[in-house]
C-alpha cells in the first residue's frame, strides 16, 4: 500500500460524520515499540530486586550508562548510545511516566504508522528521539539543564504527536473529554513545555526533560513539513545496492567470458593465480 492508499483509508473515518471513539488497531512498529519499553521497564523494576545489597548500584549503574547523562560526555569517553538508549528506559518508580508515553505512542503511533508505514513511521520516531537528545545536550553545554540522566521516550513520542498534528491538523482529538483540534492540543502542549524549559533556565526544576520533548516536537514539525517523513531512506538504500549487484554481476559475467576466452585459446596453465582467483570468485566455483 503506497502513501497515496494510506491518506485515501485516513480520510475514509472523517467523511462519516459525527463525534466517536474509535480504538485504532495496533499496527507493527508501535506494538514491537509498546513491548519494548514495557519489557525493559519490567527489567529495570524487577532486576536490581535480585541484586540484594547492591538493588542501588546495580540500578544507579544502569541508569546513569543507559540514561542520557550529558555530564558523563568527556574526551575520550563520548557514550554516543545514549542518544538512543535513554528513549527506551523508563524511571522504574513512576509508572505514570511509562503509562502516558505509551497511550500517546497507541493512539498517535499507529495513526502516523497508519499513514506512512512502518519503515517511515520508524524514521521519525528515531528522529524525534535523537533530536530531543541532541537539544537536551546542546542545553547542558549552556547550563539550562541539570546534570541528571534522562529517561524516557518522550522526545520520540511528542515527534510522532506533533507530525500527526502537521499532517491532520483539524483532527478532533478528546483531551479529558474535551473535544480539541490536533492542531490546539498539540500548540498547547508545545507551548508548555517552552514555557517550562525557559523556567528552568532560572534552575527552577520540574523534573522533566522539557528540552527533549522540543527537540522531538521540532523534529516531528519540520520532518513533516518538508517531507522527510514521507521518503523511504532504505527504498533508497535498497534500490542503490540493487544496482551496484547488478553492476558486480554484469562485470562478473564479463570477466568470466573473458577468462575462458583466454583458457580456449592457451589452456589453463596460461591463468595466473590472480586469473584464477577472480574466475573462481566470478563462476562461484571451489575449484576449477
Amino acid at each position: 500500500m503506497g502513501v497515496a492508499d494510506r491518506w485515501k483509508d485516513w480520510e475514509e473515518p472523517r467523511q462519516q460524520g459525527g463525534l466517536r471513539f474509535v480504538a485504532p488497531r495496533l499496527t507493527s512498529a508501535v506494538k514491537s515499540l509498546i513491548a519494548v519499553n514495557v519489557g525493559l521497564f519490567v527489567l529495570l523494576w524487577i532486576g536490581p530486586k535480585f541484586a540484594g545489597a547492591r538493588a542501588d548500584a546495580v540500578s544507579g549503574w544502569l541508569v546513569a550508562v543507559f540514561g542520557l547523562f550529558p555530564g558523563d560526555w568527556s574526551a575520550p569517553y563520548l557514550p554516543v548510545w545514549q542518544f538512543l538508549s535513554h528513549g527506551f528506559l523508563h524511571d522504574p518508580g513512576s509508572l505514570s511516566h511509562l503509562f502516558w508515553n505509551m497511550l500517546l505512542l497507541y493512539f498517535f503511533g499507529t495513526r502516523l504508522e497508519g499513514l506512512l508505514g512502518a519503515r517511515r513511521f520508524m524514521t521519525a520516531y528515531m528522529g524525534g528521539m535523537l533530536s530531543g537528545a541532541l537539544l537536551h545536550c546542546v542545553g547542558y553545554g549552556f547550563g539550562w539543564v541539570a546534570d541528571v540522566p534522562v529517561l524516557g521516550a518522550s522526545g520520540a513520542i511528542l515527534g510522532v504527536v506533533v507530525a500527526c498534528a502537521v499532517f491532520r491538523p483539524n483532527d478532533t482529538v478528546m483531551f479529558f473529554f474535551i473535544p480539541l483540534s490536533l492542531k490546539v492540543l498539540v500548540g498547547c502542549l508545545v507551548l508548555f513545555d517552552l514555557f517550562w524549559a525557559v523556567e528552568s533556565m532560572s534552575d527552577v526544576r520540574t523534573g522533566t526533560a522539557h528540552w527533549v520533548h522540543l527537540g522531538g516536537a521540532a523534529f516531528g514539525f519540520v520532518g513533516a513539513r518538508r517531507g522527510w517523513l514521507q521518503k523511504d531512506l532504505f527504498a533508497r538504500f535498497e534500490a542503490r545496492r540493487a544496482i551496484r549487484v547488478e553492476e558486480r554481476k554484469q562485470e562478473d559475467e564479463g570477466v568470466v567470458d573473458r577468462l575462458l576466452e583466454k583458457i580456449s585459446q592457451e589452456g589453463l596453465g596460461s591463468l595466473t593465480e590472480k586469473e584464477k582467483a577472480a574466475l573462481k570468485r566470478a563462476s562461484g566455483k571451489e575449484r576449477l
